[in-house]
């Protein structure tokens, strides 16, 4: 029998699902694997090099991070399970982007798809180019590097993947998901019940040397 049924969908943006034969307690633990654990894509890292702009720095750094990128979590590793282990990162955790713009005679908003990837055929990029960043006048000007990295909703809610929530109706335990653009929610569900089932199994393996410890001091 399937457990986990898919009732609704609305695409890549959103999914339904039925629990069947699932303990409200592992349901619940799906939803804060969505919630705090499955990783996403945004820049965690700002380098300012000019900004004569009205937003002081720390608004626009601000700004920027919490935009949300098409994150490709088969490519890349979080940067503390990177090989690499440098702050700067490398090609596995880190993905770089450059922000130039200047206005000229007249004010200009700037956007999302103002941001340019070091590497042009990255996947990695903002899930909409329409969100606007900030607003220079005559003259102004910024440049700025960004560092594009995964992360985890437990550490900052700007890696969160989106909603998730747990409820009844009719007798049945549904579980609403809507992604806010980095993953689709199918794969959102997907890793969530990888991550749950790996924390389940280091937990078992936990026990196994306690208690083979246990008996061992008897």
């Amino acid at each position: 029998m399937e457990r986990l049924v898919i009732v609704e969908s609305g695409g890549d943006e959103w999914i339904r699902v039925e629990l069947r034969d699932v303990p409200v307690a592992i349901a619940n633990g799906i939803r804060r694997m969505i919630l705090r654990e499955v990783p996403t894509m945004a820049v965690e890292e700002v380098l300012i090099i000019e900004n004569s702009s009205a937003m002081p720095n720390e608004i626009l750094a601000h700004r920027i991070s919490l935009i949300p990128f098409v994150s490709d979590m088969d490519n890349y590793n979080l940067p503390e399970h990177c090989s690499c282990q440098s702050k700067l990162g490398c090609e596995k955790c880190v993905v770089r982007y450059v922000l130039r713009a200047e206005a000229g005679d007249a004010p200009i908003t700037v956007y999302s798809r103002d941001m340019t990837p070091e590497n042009p055929e990255t996947t990695v990029k903002p899930v909409s180019g329409n969100i606007p960043i900030t607003m220079l006048a005559p003259g102004q000007r910024i440049e700025l590097e960004l560092y594009v990295r995964l992360g985890q909703g437990k550490k900052h809610t700007k890696w969160q993947a989106g909603i998730a929530t747990l409820y009844e109706e009719d007798g049945k335990n549904l579980l609403y998901i809507e992604s806010f653009g980095f993953l689709p929610a199918k794969r959102m569900l997907k890793e969530a019940v990888n991550i749950l089932r790996r924390k389940v199994d280091d937990m078992i393996s936990e026990c196994e040397v306690l208690f083979a410890d246990a008996k061992e001091a008897s």
